[in-house]
């Protein structure tokens, strides 16, 4: 997790040929381990919690007590992170497509429009890049404003909140 994402998913990809798949595995790469922990944080407080410690000694077996207690609170933490991580991740591929190391030309990728109308320094397109990288911004903004309506949907603490108080 301290190796820049970038650098590790070009030497990923670098080492593993260009093609869809790497470019898919070295992204894949770089983002699992946030993910692995933030959920193995979330579920080692859940674990210590009442209702979890009840149903340990109630006799339920640790598959039990992972799918019905632990699983459904990690859920939301997950999804919220699922969706902030699409945002980096669509990011680290066009910069990886930029770049030339991403996935071949014949496949329309923003990375790769940005890139080839860079590459063309002789007649300036600002079209062919700002275009796409306005999109890959209103993109990865509607995935993060999609994970904050994600995680006030699943979060147990925020149910609730906007009934009146009498």
């Amino acid at each position: 997790m301290s190796f820049p994402p970038l650098i590790l998913a070009m030497v990923l990809v670098i080492g593993m040929g260009a093609g869809l798949w790497a470019v898919v595995i070295a992204i894949g790469m770089t983002r699992l381990p946030f993910g692995v922990r933030v959920v193995r944080s979330v579920a080692l407080s859940v674990k210590e919690l009442v209702y979890v410690e009840a149903a340990r000694a109630i006799g339920a077996s640790n598959l039990r007590i992972m799918v019905r207690y632990i699983a459904p609170q990690c859920l939301a933490a997950y999804l919220v992170l699922a969706t902030a991580q699409l945002g980096v991740a669509i990011v680290i591929e066009a910069s990886l497509g930029f770049l030339g190391v991403g996935i071949p030309p014949p496949t329309p990728t923003w990375g790769n429009m940005m890139g080839g109308a860079v590459a063309n320094v002789l007649i300036p397109h600002w079209p062919l890049v700002v275009f796409p990288g306005a999109t890959i911004t209103l993109v990865v903004l509607a995935f993060n404003f999609f994970g904050d309506a994600i995680r006030d949907v699943f979060d147990p603490k925020l149910r609730g909140s906007n009934s009146p108080n009498y």
